[in-house]
């Protein structure tokens, strides 16, 4: 009884449990200290009566200690300040478990406050805040009984989350002292603005849940893997991406919510990420805010007027638009005087869990008229006849949990409730590759190598590489370039180019396709830096005087260097014989672009750990630059389909290593590269030739094109002074070995390229091009 006479003496009531169970024993769970230092957690205990402490009148001068494990009536409690403790249980009775330990550390208190006996855990803390309409931040007119006679479910979550709350707060590192000095270091990931993104695009917006059980339906999903489900959502259209975190009935963490906020953070339009959770404390918010929400949930079922605004104005302060969820026309007038912005009406009656979908509808015609207010339809939906009610009815968007957790294709899903019939399928056709042709030294290889196509020009800052060039050299080469880019605007690549619906729009793109799709629109001919292994200022000193597009990192360097250069990355990686290399490849967020390239083979004096296949170029005895050697294309085929998928696209990569006139063409079928890197393979005699680097940029965008039956593309005739690459392809114009006019050359100064004059002067011509892909020879060359 001493639990009951210290409860009704501070003011708070003592009523029915909602169950019989008398000489019965209950599992029950505790927060660990005082009494119950050393317990395990659900231990029996033998119960006396149906009598309990009720939770709108606790008083503030005490704490909730334990509860039922499953229906959450309150037994045990303790004064905040005094060494003052009582249980609603028999701790003595042969029925109990651990009844010795608890009876022994009640025993070892050697003094009347928590603040004299430190070994007990217990921290001294002031009343927690009363209101007027209830303590401890409840609502005092809950409905306090379901079906049957049993505590509401609410009630039951209220009470255990509680007690979560409060160990929380006493756990070293997660104390809200802990927390605010990490929102104080600005720990706290960025914002996104969560009502334009959910007025952006489609309509509704989709809401999309992550819930692995819950308490009316049990198990729902228990082994999803909440990052791998989240990123699914935001590629499929969700505005809103919803996580449960309550662990006890609905089987969610913060680190789920964590690990999904990392999920999507690299998406250049990623949804926002809802705290679904019981909320009925400021900690929550911030501790929420911290692990990378944009809004958090407030149910107005749960709190007081008073303690709903204080909660409301908190999440403001952070930044965050709650999320106010109401379930009958009265929450719904509370939530509207709050001014709340984004207010989502509940289906299910969160006290018994029945699922009412006329609960919207009832409740709409309280926001005709108001457009400063998004109305949201949570719970219950399970297809798109239901999304187009409630459409039609000025519902804004709508959450779906349950469904789109049971859907075999969460994306198909979430693109059926979008009205969307559009399927995309893996045969789209691949585009033409761009061509980088790196390695130039001069401004006239720079303009032959424009000349003949390249997409790309690779500048080399590696001092020990043979192609190496100072920033003077670099600087003329960049300005010679730059006025070629005054042409028209390269076309995009082929997926690039479709028109896109609005449902699309706020599709998620995956890092790699956002990035390179970017590039690929930039006026080309575009300038890539090479470096190795060089410190950020000499890269950085580089693009303050050489106006490069592009950095290229082909060394060791950490990843985290891509966001310190302010221009886009390509990073290098070197691939062995069996794939050693590539198991980093793929990582969002980092560097704009992946080159694979062939690994160096290892320096006989070097040991394989140290330099062995797949290992950096940078380490002991790699070559400055790549080795001009193939590798195995079925892996990076392979990295591109596994890293990251989009409907079966391949992630974009370029490709280099050994690449020549006469195999890039297998090459890009083989691989579908989005670029093809090349150096040695289009130079003679150790400079660019122009004749092979437009035999190279020919076969690399033509690779797609049927070549006559006679024409194997493995058996491509090496090039020879005189000979046609591809055989049977005839010269524009003119037979094999035919003697051809130069075509009108530009003047300096004018749009066009302008090609070098030869030494006495005069222009030399430029070499025939085939229809497809083949060209002759000039003589001499």
């Amino acid at each position: 009884m001493g639990l009951q006479c210290l409860v009704d003496a501070y003011g708070g009531d003592i009523s029915y449990a909602g169950e019989i169970v008398h000489g019965k024993a209950s599992p029950v769970r505790h927060d660990g200290l005082g009494i119950f230092r050393g317990v395990p957690q659900d231990i029996l205990a033998t119960r006396y009566h149906s009598l309990a402490a009720t939770l709108p009148t606790f008083p503030k001068e005490l704490a909730i200690t334990a509860t039922t494990s499953d229906s959450g009536v309150v037994m045990g409690v303790r004064h905040r300040l005094y060494a003052v403790e009582a249980v609603q249980y028999h701790p003595e009775s042969i029925l109990s478990q651990d009844g010795h330990a608890v009876l022994r550390n009640f025993l070892a208190y050697s003094g009347g406050s928590w603040a004299q006996n430190p070994d007990s855990g217990v921290i001294p803390s002031a009343p927690a805040p009363a209101t007027a309409q209830g303590q401890n931040g409840f609502d005092p007119n809950p409905e306090n009984a379901a079906k049957k006679g049993l505590p509401s479910i609410l009630l039951k979550i209220q009470t255990q989350r509680l007690l979560d709350i409060d160990l929380a707060k006493k756990t070293p590192g997660t104390t809200p002292q802990d927390l605010a000095t990490l929102y104080a270091l600005h720990l706290a990931p960025p914002l996104i603005p969560v009502l334009s993104r959910m007025r952006a695009g489609t309509k509704p917006a989709i809401m999309a849940e992550i819930k692995r059980a819950s308490p009316s339906k049990g198990h729902i999903a228990v082994s999803t893997c909440a990052p791998a489900q989240a990123l699914a959502y935001a590629l499929a259209g969700a505005s809103v991406i919803s996580v449960l975190t309550e662990p006890k009935w609905f089987l969610g963490s913060l680190q789920d919510m964590r690990l999904v906020r990392e999920a999507v953070a690299h998406l250049p339009n990623r949804p926002a990420i809802l705290r679904k959770d019981f909320i009925l404390d400021e900690y929550q918010i911030l501790e929420a805010r911290l692990a990378g929400a944009d809004l958090v949930l407030l149910i107005v079922a749960m709190l007081s007027q008073e303690r709903l605004s204080a909660l409301y104005a908190y999440s403001k302060s952070l930044g965050m638009e709650p999320l106010v969820e109401v379930n009958n026309a009265t929450e719904m007038e509370r939530g509207l005087a709050l001014n709340a912005k984004l207010i989502g009406v509940n289906n299910r009656n969160l006290h018994n869990f029945d699922v009412d979908m006329g609960t919207t509808t009832r409740l709409a015609d309280m926001l005709r008229g108001r457009e400063d207010v998004l109305l949201c339809a949570l719970s219950g939906i399970s297809s798109r006849k239901d999304v187009e009610v409630y459409i039609q009815q000025g519902v804004h968007a709508v959450l779906v949990g349950e469904s789109l957790m049971r859907a075999q294709d969460p994306k198909g899903f979430i693109r059926h409730l979008l009205g969307d019939p559009q399927t995309q399928t893996n045969d789209t056709p691949s585009p033409q590759p761009l061509v980088k042709i790196c390695g130039i030294r001069t401004p006239e290889e720079a303009l032959l190598a424009a000349h003949a196509g390249a997409d790309m020009l690779g500048l080399n800052f590696v001092p020990q590489s043979k192609r190496s060039i100072d920033l003077l050299t670099a600087a003329v080469i960049a300005r010679t370039i730059l006025p070629l880019r005054l042409g028209p605007s390269p076309a995009p690549l082929a997926h690039d180019s479709e028109e896109k619906s609005d449902n699309q729009i706020t599709t998620g793109t995956p890092w790699f396709q956002h990035t390179t799709s970017h590039i690929a629109s930039l006026p080309r001919p575009l300038l890539v830096g090479l470096f190795q292994d060089a410190p950020l200022s000499i890269i950085l000193h580089t693009l303050a005087h050489v106006p490069l597009d592009l950095v290229q990192l082909h060394g060791s360097e950490p990843a985290g260097m891509a966001h310190f250069i302010p221009v886009p990355v390509i990073k290098a990686y070197h691939v062995g014989p069996l794939g050693e290399g590539t198991e980093h490849v793929g990582r969002p967020g980092q560097e704009s672009i992946v080159l694979l390239d062939t690994a160096p083979r290892p320096h006989p004096s070097t040991s394989p750990s140290s330099a062995g296949a797949g290992a950096p170029v940078g380490a002991a005895a790699a070559p400055a630059g790549g080795t001009g050697e193939a590798f195995d294309w079925s892996i990076a085929a392979e990295v591109g389909k596994r890293s990251e998928p989009l409907e079966g696209r391949p992630m974009p990569i370029i490709l280099a290593g050994g690449l020549k006139p006469e195999n890039v063409r297998q090459a890009v079928r083989r691989v579908r590269p989005w670029a093809v890197d090349v150096a040695s393979g289009v130079e003679v005699e150790g400079r660019k030739d122009e004749a092979v680097m437009r035999a190279f940029v020919s076969a690399a965008k033509g690779a797609w094109e049927e070549l006559p039956a006679s024409v194997e593309p493995a058996t491509v005739a090496p090039v020879q002074e005189g000979v046609l690459i591809d055989v049977g392809t005839e010269v524009i114009g003119q037979p094999v070995g035919a003697t051809t006019a130069a075509p009108p050359v530009p003047s300096p100064g004018t749009s066009g390229i302008a090609t070098p004059a030869a030494a006495n002067g005069s222009v030399p011509p430029l070499p025939a091009v085939s229809a497809k892909r083949g060209l002759v020879r000039p003589e001499g060359k």
